[in-house]
């Protein structure tokens, strides 16, 4: 089944033997900034099976819960800035009802965000790193990309997540682009905090740690997964509280910032991953799902 257009959500309608009548909707929003997180979901009156949204290439693992017009799966999406360009991008929605396989595709146009620039000076090796140190950084760039490709279920993540910090002040922003020592590098893929050493760091979500270590960018790390695709990441930090393997409650102590890996000054370096894409960690703290499901929209395809 697919979406005309740029109708933004999909209702499958049928009966089944001894069933009542139910109908089935899908939610996301027909346009969005590069960059910024956005929320989807697959609703319905009846109870439903395996659901799953594709974006990017990447297949995400939804959750059915109660709630809604009966059961709902909630997602959250976005697209990275290092990466991604301005365009129209595919959307598929899949999830078995009534013993069929039912899918709804359709079309989010990711729009230009405008992001600052900046330039740092930084250690001239953590710039053009010694050819000793190469094999090290490949090896922690297929830890870091395993790490991010972690897809598991349940939904452990719920919004607004707990503030990193007690207090958020940003020192450099998501998206920015970066020069350092007069060399062009790619965009800011996070959100630097001002953060004394040794100040505590919180679990935004709750999850699982699923990497940690002291790598030579960004220094101490650490990732967690918090379900359907969401991984929260702190860098630069001087002293990691936790292991892999470690579940974590929201709002729990897993590290103290610091000034470790590739930095100008301590401070806290927070990333939000969402299907493998970095977003802005930033918006999300001040919203809800809920909220976010309000900018999207849905509308009804009779099977």
């Amino acid at each position: 089944m697919r979406i005309r257009k740029f109708l933004l959500a999909v209702a499958v309608v049928f009966c089944t033997a001894g069933a009542s009548y139910a109908s089935s909707w899908v939610n996301f929003p027909e346009s969005w900034d590069i960059g910024q997180a956005f929320a989807v979901s697959i609703t319905s009156t009846a109870d439903y099976s395996n659901p799953t949204v594709t974006w990017m290439d990447s297949k995400v693992n939804l959750n059915v819960e109660q709630g809604g017009a009966g059961k709902i799966s909630y997602g959250l999406l976005g697209s990275d800035v290092r990466r991604i360009k301005a365009g129209s991008y595919k959307i598929l929605f899949e999830f078995v009802q009534g013993g069929k396989k039912y899918s709804a595709s359709g079309n989010i146009i990711l729009r230009e965000h405008e992001y600052p620039h900046e330039e740092l000076t930084v250690s001239p090796k953590m710039v053009n790193p010694p050819k000793k140190e190469l094999p090290r950084i490949q090896s922690e760039s297929k830890l870091t990309g395993a790490a991010l490709r972690t897809m598991t279920t349940p939904r452990r993540w719920t919004t607004p997540p707990q503030p990193p910090l007690t207090n958020i002040t940003l020192t450099s922003s998501y998206g920015k682009s970066r020069v350092y020592n007069g060399q062009p590098r790619a965009g800011h893929n996070g959100a630097d905090i001002r953060a004394v050493t040794g100040t505590q760091v919180r679990a935004p979500f709750a999850g699982t740690v699923v990497l940690t270590g002291f790598h030579y960018y960004a220094g101490g790390s650490v990732y967690i997964d918090s379900g359907n695709g969401v991984i929260t990441a702190f860098f630069h930090l001087s002293k990691i509280n936790v292991k892999k393997g470690d579940k974590v409650d929201k709002g729990q102590i897993v590290a103290l910032s610091g000034a470790t890996g590739r930095v100008t000054g301590p401070h806290l370096h927070y990333s939000l991953i969402l299907a493998g894409q970095f977003v802005d960690p930033i918006p999300l703290l001040s919203t809800s799902i809920t909220q976010m499901l309000k900018k999207g929209t849905q509308s009804m395809v009779n099977n």
